[in-house]
């Protein structure tokens, strides 16, 4: 079966926890879905932190965007907070 695909929208404090406990938990996941889970794209604005913090494991974007409507991407998960652009996306 495929994986779910994951998006990210923002990767700062509660995002980058998002992303750890995804991972971090990867395989209790798949029990209870039945699916494994692939974070596959993240939408951030600085970069160089995403990197450091997903180390190479996925695409890094500047535009949510992309993330949003990326045809293989089955959920978006939205951690920028505020109403502004987290509103608009």
């Amino acid at each position: 079966m495929k994986p779910i695909k994951v998006g990210l929208l923002g990767l700062g404090t509660v995002g980058s926890g998002t992303f750890n406990v995804l991972k971090r938990n990867q395989e209790e996941i798949m029990r209870r879905a039945g699916r494994s889970i692939e974070i596959t794209m993240v939408a951030v604005r600085n970069v160089e932190r995403a990197r450091e913090i997903t180390k190479g494991e996925v695409e890094i974007v500047t535009d949510g965007n992309l993330v949003v409507n990326h045809p293989d991407i089955d959920i978006v998960i939205e951690l920028i907070g505020g109403s502004g652009i987290a509103k608009d996306l």
